[in-house]
């Protein structure tokens, strides 16, 4: 009736599941972390190919502008040529 109150192996079960339970929070804790921080890396990696696509744009259209010849796209244009988002070389 009282298996937990008496008896060494009852407070070693205790003690063992105390522990496991530590580790589950522990194992948990660090694959969250990990979790969070890829999406984070993620959410970047998109930041830097949506900025790399607007320098592209750019690069086409001032080609284009070099050349003498008119963009295709006019309704773009001033987006493109906006440097607002820019991100230079390092």
């Amino acid at each position: 009736m009282f298996d937990f109150a008496m008896g060494q192996n009852s407070l070693a079960s205790l003690v063992l599941c105390a522990l496991s339970a530590l580790l589950f929070l522990l194992v948990w804790f660090f694959v969250s972390r990990a979790s969070v921080r890829a999406n984070e890396q993620i959410a970047l990696l998109h930041e830097i190919a949506e900025q790399q696509r607007q320098q592209t744009e750019l690069l086409k259209v001032l080609a284009a502008q070099a050349r003498g010849a008119v963009p295709s796209v006019e309704a773009e244009d001033d987006s493109a040529l906006s440097l607002r988002g820019f991100i230079p070389e390092r």
